[in-house]
C-alpha cells in the first residue's frame, strides 16, 4: 500500500554529543537547501535542544546565531555558569524563552534516564528548558528533578533515538550520529558512578536503537573534536554541512522510495 503524499511523514533523530551538535546545525543546513523538511523530531542531550528549537520553528542560522549570542558573545552568563550562581535549565531557558511543549509547531520529544530506576524517560509535556536539561544532565551536572524523578542524561541508555521518531508515527527516519563507534556507555557510566554512585543505570549498548530504527543514519566525522570543546565550532558545523551534502543524493532516493511504499 503506497503511502498518502499528504500523510507521509519523515522524521529525524538528533544523537548526543555535547559541543558536536554544531554538525547538527550544519547537517540541518544542508537540508533547508535541499527543501526537505522534517515533521517529527526527538533528541538526546544537545540533540534534543537542537531539535526542540527545530520543532519550535528556528532555522539552522537562527540556531547558529542563538548560540554565539547566549554562550559565545554572554561572557558574564558563562562565568556565572562556571561558579553555580545560574543552573543548566537557567542557561537553556535562554534558548527556550520559557516555551512548553504545546508551544512547539511540530511533534518533539526529549529523552532521558530515571537514575534511580534505570531506565529510559521520553519527555513530551510541560516546561520544554526542564525536558532539554534533564535530556542533558551529565556529570558534572547534577540529575534534574521531575515529578519526583532524577532524571540523567537520555545519552546513558538512547544515544540517538530513532525508535521514538518511529513511534512518533514517521514514515522515514534519518538520524544524526555524532559519536559514531561509541556504542556503549561505558566511559559515561564511569562518571556518573563517581558523582551518583547510588545510580541503578545498567551498562548498555545505547546505540542499537538508533541503526535497527533508521532509514540512514548520517555520521559525520569528529573524531578529534570533543563533547565540552570551547573552540572548533565553525569546524564542527561545516564538518555536518559536507557529511550532509555529500549522502544528500542517496538520503533523497530513499525518502523517495519509503513514500512511495
Amino acid at each position: 500500500m503506497k503511502n498518502d503524499r499528504n500523510s507521509f511523514k519523515i522524521g529525524l533523530a538528533l544523537g548526543s554529543g555535547g559541543a558536536k551538535g554544531l554538525a547538527h546545525l550544519g547537517a540541518l543546513k544542508a537540508f533547508e537547501e535541499e527543501g526537505i523538511a522534517f515533521d517529527i523530531i526527538a533528541g538526546t542531550s544537545i540533540g534534543s535542544i537542537v531539535g526542540a528549537l527545530y520543532a519550535k520553528g528556528y532555522s539552522s542560522d537562527d540556531m547558529r546565531s542563538l548560540l554565539r549570542e547566549t554562550v559565545v558573545g554572554d561572557v558574564q552568563t558563562v562565568l556565572m555558569f562556571a561558579l553555580g550562581t545560574v543552573s543548566l535549565t537557567d542557561i537553556i531557558n535562554k534558548f527556550t524563552g520559557g516555551a512548553h511543549f504545546s508551544d512547539l509547531k511540530k511533534p518533539f520529544k526529549a529523552v532521558a534516564v530515571d537514575m534511580d530506576e534505570g531506565k529510559e524517560v521520553v519527555i513530551d509535556s510541560g516546561d520544554l528548558a526542564v525536558a532539554l536539561s534533564a535530556s542533558s544532565a551529565v556529570p558534572p551536572f547534577p540529575p534534574i528533578r521531575v515529578q519526583g524523578k532524577r532524571l540523567v542524561d537520555g545519552a546513558f541508555l538512547n544515544y540517538v533515538p530513532s525508535d521514538v521518531v518511529k513511534e512518533m508515527g514517521a514514515d522515514c527516519v534519518i538520524a544524526i550520529n555524532l559519536g559514531k563507534g561509541r556504542d556503549t556507555n561505558q566511559a559515561i557510566k564511569r562518571a556518573l558512578d563517581e558523582f551518583c554512585p547510588d545510580n541503578n543505570v545498567p551498562l548498555s549498548d545505547r546505540a542499537s536503537k538508533c541503526y535497527e530504527h533508521s532509514d540512514f543514519v548520517l555520521e559525520p566525522n569528529l573524531e578529534g573534536f570533543s563533547s565540552s570543546a570551547l573552540r572548533g565550532f565553525d569546524e564542527m558545523y561545516e564538518i555536518g554541512y559536507s557529511a550532509a551534502k555529500e549522502k544528500m543524493q542517496e538520503i533523497k532516493e530513499i525518502i523517495s522510495n519509503k513514500r512511495k511504499g
